[in-house]
């Protein structure tokens, strides 16, 4: 068990060092724009696409910003780079220690912080909102900030969610929509119509 787990820490170490050296340079080298930004929201939860993730550097108020991180080892392993960049994490998975999560989550909003949320995530399908993010909002009455970045210079890798990194020195638009409330005696119907709207936001900002 000790050598197993011996190994393990030495992978983690080994992958996240080298994850954090490459997203570093990401980090100090590209231009990033935040058009339609809203500094006054202090607390809101930022609706992103799985694979979109690079635009999160750009985003001000780093350090108040949590990312909801898988607890597995992979998981650990973002969350060192992740940790090691000044931003904030929350261990867990909606699929996964589910209600944990959430009141993590709900914690977090409540004390006037940030989450960011993979609406597709964890494996998709790919571009297709789950109502999660809208129960989230229902129950914290936080609002949703629909959130897509745009590089000019970028590579894109053959996975489900077509994973996106930007090269070094590029220009990276983060583009924020307008925030979506949903009010907490919203009916089924409504969770639906509000899903709906992020959805097509999100597709919206896109293309642009």
């Amino acid at each position: 068990m000790t050598e197993r787990h011996d190994y393990e820490e030495r992978k983690v170490t080994r992958y996240s060092n080298l994850a954090y050296s490459g997203i570093k340079l990401l980090d100090i080298s590209c231009k990033f724009e935040n058009i339609n930004y809203k500094p006054q929201i202090k607390s809101a939860i930022f609706a992103l696409w799985h694979g979109w993730q690079y635009g999160l550097l750009g985003v001000p108020a780093r350090k108040d910003l949590h990312l909801l991180i898988s607890p597995s080892l992979d998981g650990e392993i973002i969350a060192r780079v992740t940790g090691k960049l000044g931003f904030s994490t929350v261990r867990g998975s909606m699929k996964r220690d589910g209600t944990k999560a959430l009141r993590e989550i709900l914690k977090i909003l409540k004390a006037d912080k940030s989450v960011a949320y993979t609406v597709d995530g964890p494996k998709g399908p790919i571009h297709e909102v789950k109502e999660g993010v809208i129960r989230i909002a229902q129950m914290s009455q936080k609002p949703i900030i629909p959130f897509v970045p745009s590089s000019n210079w970028k590579i894109e890798i053959n996975s489900w969610d077509k994973y996106k990194i930007p090269f070094p020195f590029a220009t990276v638009k983060n583009i924020y929509g307008k925030p979506i409330y949903v009010p907490r005696e919203a009916s089924e119907e409504d969770i639906e119509a509000y899903r709906l709207q992020l959805e097509n936001e999100l597709f919206r900002l896109a293309e642009k």
